[in-house]
C-alpha cells in the first residue's frame, strides 16, 4: 500500500519535456510584457556604440598596455549583460512571483521544485548568451575592437561567470519577498563587479593592490582571462567557487511565500 501511494505522488512531481517546454513559454510570454528587461541589452549595446564613435577611443595607449579604451571597453560592455541578469533580472522576476503569490501555487502543483526556476534560468541564460553575442560581434566586426587571443579561455571564463554570477543571484531570488529587496540584495553585488571588470575605472589603471582584490570577484576574474592576465586555472577556480557557494546557499534559504 505504501508502495501504490508513493507511486502516484512520485509521478506527479516529474517535469516533463512538454512541462518544461510550457514553462520556458510562460517566462518568455512574462518578459513580453515587461519591456525593462530589454534595457539589459539596448543599455550596453547604447554604451558600445558611444564608445566606437567617439574620435581617439581605438588609438593603442601606452597607459592601457598597448590596447585602445575600445578594446578595454568591449569585455566590460559586454560583462553588464549578464551581471544585470544575474543580479537584478533573476531576483526581482522571482520576488515578483512571490508577490503575486505564484510561488504558492507553484509548490502545490504538479511542477517539481526546481521546474519553475530551471525553466526561468533557462530563458535568463539564452537571453544573455544572445546579448553578449550581439555585443562582441558589433565590437569586433563594426568598430574593429581587437579579439583576444585565447578564445577558449575566455569563452570559458565567460560561461562560467555567469554561472558564478546567477548562482549568487539566486540567494535574493530564493528570499527577496518584494522587488525593493531583490534589488536592494543584488545591485551591490553588481556594483562591484562593474567596478572590478573595469567600467568605473580601467583595470590596468587600478592600483596593483585592487587589481589583486578584482581576481577574486567572478567578473574581475573574467576579465583577468579575457586579457590573458595571471593563471587561467586560477580564474576558473574562483569562477566554480562562486557557484557552488551560491548554489548551496540558495538551496538552503529558498522559500516558496
Amino acid at each position: 500500500m505504501t508502495v501504490n501511494a508513493a507511486a502516484p505522488a512520485h509521478a506527479r512531481r516529474r517535469l516533463t519535456a512538454q512541462g518544461f517546454r510550457a514553462l520556458v513559454g510562460m517566462h518568455l510570454k512574462l518578459m513580453r510584457r515587461e519591456p525593462g528587461v530589454f534595457v539589459m541589452i539596448v543599455l550596453p549595446v547604447v554604451l558600445l556604440i558611444i564608445f566606437g564613435v567617439i574620435p581617439g577611443t581605438k588609438t593603442p595607449e601606452a597607459d592601457l598596455g598597448g590596447r585602445s579604451v575600445l578594446d578595454v571597453y568591449l569585455p566590460t560592455v559586454a560583462a553588464m549583460v549578464p551581471l544585470m541578469v544575474a543580479c537584478t533580472g533573476l531576483p526581482s522576476a522571482m520576488a515578483s512571483f512571490r508577490e503575486r503569490n505564484t510561488l504558492r501555487r507553484f509548490s502545490v502543483s504538479p511542477v517539481p521544485p526546481g521546474g519553475m526556476l530551471a525553466a526561468l534560468v533557462a530563458v535568463l541564460s539564452v537571453f544573455a548568451a544572445l546579448g553578449v553575442l550581439l555585443i562582441l560581434l558589433l565590437g569586433t566586426l563594426v568598430f574593429g575592437a581587437k579579439t583576444p587571443s585565447n578564445i577558449g579561455a575566455v569563452v570559458s571564463s565567460f560561461v562560467l561567470g555567469f554561472t558564478a554570477v546567477i548562482a549568487i543571484g539566486m540567494i535574493p531570488a530564493a528570499i527577496a519577498t518584494s522587488n525593493s529587496m531583490a534589488n536592494g540584495m543584488g545591485i551591490p553585488f553588481m556594483i562591484l563587479n562593474f567596478f572590478f571588470a573595469g567600467l568605473y575605472v580601467p583595470i590596468a589603471q587600478m592600483p596593483h593592490v585592487m587589481q589583486t582584490i578584482g581576481e577574486y570577484v567572478p567578473f574581475g576574474a573574467v576579465m583577468d582571462a579575457w586579457s590573458g592576465t595571471g593563471a587561467l586555472w586560477q580564474h576558473l577556480a574562483v569562477l566554480a567557487g562562486y557557484t557552488v557557494l551560491g548554489g548551496v546557499a540558495s538551496a538552503k534559504l529558498f522559500r516558496w511565500e
